[in-house]
């Protein structure tokens, strides 16, 4: 059928240039046979047939785990891009401008704080609005959810990239249904209370949790223990990523203040930055930033000693 082995269902002649990997992306993305809405279709009603029958070796009835991927952040960058100039979506900037506060501090004058608040804002706007910055997080909750998951569920990948390959399907999945989830809540919050900034974390939480638990009993059987562990890894890799993008992100906005300002806030000046909005969550922040790091770098020495661990037993 197709390039595919009619008994199988492997792809007889991958691609195996990057032009290659192009042109099959945008085929499939138009190809109501073999492309993205059969597999998002199959990923929605049977992840765990589909899933496990792709670490089989049926590649038939999915994308490339990869292509897949960068298809559902495509389209939820679009999203957020059509609800921006739709005004019911608030820009990331807005929103640092209007909820940062500063503490009182006699070591930072109140014109530098300013300049601080201003450069945190374009640090917003050319960090949470870019497409790179969603492509990065998503590519770092795979690839954290590939080691959980390969540790966790290590008796039922023969190879690690069979991990990756579950983790990029269920990730890209995953962006898929929240994407679904803010078409549906972002029109009817703009009727009713104007525009918000966007789909409340519960309720992206919740979709994950609940998708994970499916994708994991349904392809690796096991029942609540499965499901427990699906979870446990996407709670993990959950954590893990945002620990990466606080240090990445603390740092940008640390080397933005040492470019333009010249030197470092004084360590006895404390920053809180808090917003509320539309949907009910808030944030609220305060801390220095060397102690910080220093705080975050804990966990990824503690999955790294439980990995050696295993792995050397």
């Amino acid at each position: 059928m197709g390039t595919y082995c009619p008994d199988c269902g492997q792809d007889v002649n991958p691609p195996d240039s990057v032009l290659g990997v192009l042109s099959v992306f945008f085929r499939e993305l138009v190809d109501i046979e073999s492309g993205l809405w059969p597999s998002m279709w199959a990923l929605t009603a049977r992840p765990g047939v589909a899933l496990s029958r792709y670490l089989g070796g049926a590649r038939q009835d999915l994308m490339h785990p990869g292509r897949y991927l960068l298809a559902s952040i495509v389209v939820a960058f679009g999203t957020d891009r059509a609800f921006t100039w739709l005004g019911m979506r608030t820009p990331y900037d807005e929103r640092v401008s209007e909820g940062i506060t500063r503490t009182e501090s006699s070591d930072i004058a109140p014109e530098t704080a300013d300049q601080i608040q201003s450069l945190l804002v374009t640090a917003a706007d050319q960090v949470m609005e870019s497409q790179a910055f969603l492509v990065t997080t998503n590519l770092v909750l795979t690839g954290f959810l590939s080691l959980t998951v390969w540790r966790l569920f290590r008796r039922h990948f023969q190879r690690g990239a069979q991990a990756s390959a579950f983790s990029a399907l269920v990730v890209g999945h995953t962006v898929f249904l929240r994407t679904a989830a803010e078409l549906l809540y972002m029109p009817v919050t703009y009727l009713s209370s104007g525009p918000s900034s966007g789909l409340p974390g519960k309720i992206t939480f919740v979709i994950i949790a609940v998708y994970v638990v499916i994708a994991t009993t349904g392809t690796f059987g096991g029942g609540w223990k499965s499901g427990l562990k699906g979870l446990l890894a996407a709670g993990w890799a959950a954590f893990e990523q945002a620990l990466v993008l606080g240090i990445v992100i603390a740092g940008y906005v640390s080397w933005m203040i040492y470019a333009r300002l010249g030197e470092y806030p004084s360590p006895g000046g404390t920053f809180s930055l808090s917003y509320g909005d539309t949907t009910g969550d808030t944030m609220a922040v305060a801390f220095q930033i060397l102690p910080a790091v220093a705080i975050l770098l804990i966990p990824f020495a503690l999955h790294a000693g439980l990995e050696f661990y295993y792995r050397h037993r």
